[in-house]
């Protein structure tokens, strides 16, 4: 067998490599000193204030949830593996190197069906009760045969049966995946396999409902760091540290309290004023006047989440290339990123974006704005007197600020859009039932992997396919991409895929907005890791 170094929660004895989406010339840090600007001393139980911009709708970590969900689930259930980190202009960014969670160390063999897992002897639930094999194994039975959406992640690995999965002791899990995948450890750092405690989450299953799905929508039982002391749904959610984490003496902070605030511009001024110490989700046109402000940090590392206008491949007149082009050619890009993001986004050129390993976009992308090219391109597929329906998100301004640049632009070229603002819940029930004729969309991968990502958002019958295209010559790339061992083979199948769906326009690929994130003076340890949700245990505070 392989034999995979062992690795420790103290990163601090560990060298960590800068890889392909960071920035060259960064030096690697130990996540556990908690990089930025602060001179005070940090104080390891003070409470950090952070202001989300929204709700917990569930706790159950194998539904689809809110961000604020998110965020909880994150921090209160560990998995098998953890993403390292390395300091990126005073944040810490996540890397393709991984040091054990739950697992105290692991190992694959050489042909990747088999992956044993050493259990941490000392690891327990926040209410004493030990960690067991039985509880990993139970969760990733929940994910494949229970709720949610899990299920069609582990296909990417080669686990989709309960069979694959033994545990021959208390301490040792060992999966047994059909085939040698790539992504396989990426996978195992992922949120949603989190250890579940077993014994409790059964205590509340019935026979209509044997994964206790009723019961884990307000319930946790936690694994991490935290334990969740109070959840006031509309106001606010309190964690607290987990007195049995088999780390908590490197919990930098005596707990986290999440303000449920959705008014982003009364996010900024409770940061400003000092009654909360950290936001995300801030709106562009905000985040200059917090660089401005000297009592406070603004962390800015790029981020893979894609800003995209849809076009209903299956819906005309979008099922002609030629005007998908077209509408590409037209559209005033860079007014966007100036304009609407105000400079804190980078231009996609693609379905993988710049900070994505293999992003191809820059040596392919032909769309710079040119209405001549785009009438030409309307002419040609004899498209005249051409009408839509434009659908975008009331919850996001900018998305409509987008549209009205994107309307303008049309119109030029013979084309009228009706832009539609609807709440989330019209928005999202349309595009899951596939019938937006157009619409702006974002996404970002957890895996920050090209195959994962086009899978889901651009191969032939995804649920997530919005723009309902389809190629078989695409989706035999995807599939062969996705389980090719070889990086630079890898590397280039991802290339080839990349130019059919930029010429064959799908979408327009307009941003990939920069991931932001503001907090006071002497607030460190931001974390920036594959699914772009904080991380608290490394944040710190000062006075």
């Amino acid at each position: 067998m392989k034999k995979k170094a062992r690795r420790v929660r103290g990163l601090g004895l560990m060298s960590l490599v800068l890889t392909g989406a960071l920035v060259a010339g960064c030096s690697a840090t130990d996540p556990n000193s908690s990089p930025g600007t602060g001179d005070g001393q940090a104080d390891p139980d003070a409470v950090v204030n952070v202001a989300l911009g929204s709700d917990i709708d569930l706790l159950d970590p194998h539904m689809f949830r809110t961000d604020a969900a998110y965020v909880v689930t994150a921090n209160v259930y560990a998995p098998l593996l953890r993403q390292q980190f390395e300091e990126v202009d005073g944040a810490l960014q996540g890397t393709d190197e991984y040091e054990g969670g739950l697992a105290e160390t692991w190992e694959i063999s050489e042909d990747g069906r088999e992956a044993v897992f050493n259990l941490r002897t000392d690891a327990e639930f926040a209410d004493g009760t030990p960690v067991t094999s039985a509880d990993v194994k139970y969760t990733f039975e929940r994910a494949m045969l229970g709720p949610g959406y899990i299920t069609a992640l582990l296909p990417f690995v080669g686990i989709d049966k309960p069979e694959q999965i033994e545990t021959p002791d208390d301490h040792t899990v060992v999966l047994r995946p059909s085939f040698k995948s790539p992504l396989f450890e990426r996978f195992m750092t992922f949120q949603v396999f989190g250890a579940i405690n077993s014994a409790e989450a059964e205590k509340h299953a019935t026979e209509d409902d044997p994964w206790a799905t009723e019961w884990m929508k307000d319930n946790v039982t936690p694994s991490d760091a935290y334990q969740v002391a109070e959840v006031a749904r509309g106001r606010e959610t309190v964690l607290e540290p987990n007195p049995n984490y088999w780390g908590a003496d490197e919990v930098k902070n005596g707990g986290v309290r999440l303000r449920v605030v959705p008014d982003p511009d009364q996010r900024v001024l409770l940061l400003r004023s000092g009654d909360v110490d950290l936001v995300d989700s801030i709106p562009p046109r905000l985040v200059p006047q917090l660089e401005e402000d000297p009592a406070l940090n603004v962390f800015r590392l790029p981020s893979s989440r894609i800003t995209y206008l849809g076009m209903n491949n299956k819906i005309a007149p979008f099922d002609d290339e030629r005007v998908r082009q077209a509408i590409s050619y037209a559209i005033p890009y860079q007014d966007i990123i100036d304009k609407v993001q105000y400079g804190y986004a980078s231009l996609a050129k693609g379905p993988v974006p710049p900070a994505m390993s293999s992003s191809a976009g820059e040596e392919l992308w032909p769309y710079e704005t040119n209405v001549e090219k785009a009438k030409e391109l309307l002419a040609e597929a004899g498209a005249t007197n051409l009408s839509t329906e434009f659908v975008v998100r009331q919850a996001i301004p900018q998305d409509a600020e987008a549209a009205v640049f994107i309307q303008d632009a049309l119109r030029e070229i013979g084309i009228d859009v009706t832009i539609e603002r609807v709440p989330d819940a019209v928005y999202f029930q349309r595009l899951n039932e596939h019938s937006l004729p157009m619409f702006l969309h974002d996404w970002f991968s957890w895996g920050e992997d090209p195959f994962f990502q086009m899978s889901f958002l651009l191969k032939s019958g995804a649920f997530t396919n919005y723009a309902d295209y389809s190629n078989p010559e695409f989706d035999a790339l995807l599939e062969e991409g996705t389980f090719e061992l070889d990086p630079e083979k890898r590397a280039e199948i991802s290339r080839q895929a990349q130019e059919i769906a930029i010429e064959e326009a799908p979408w327009a690929f307009l941003y990939s907005a920069d991931y932001i994130v503001a907090a006071r003076q002497g607030v460190t340890g931001v974390t920036r890791p594959f699914d772009q949700t904080l991380r608290f245990e490394h944040l710190s505070k000062s006075e």
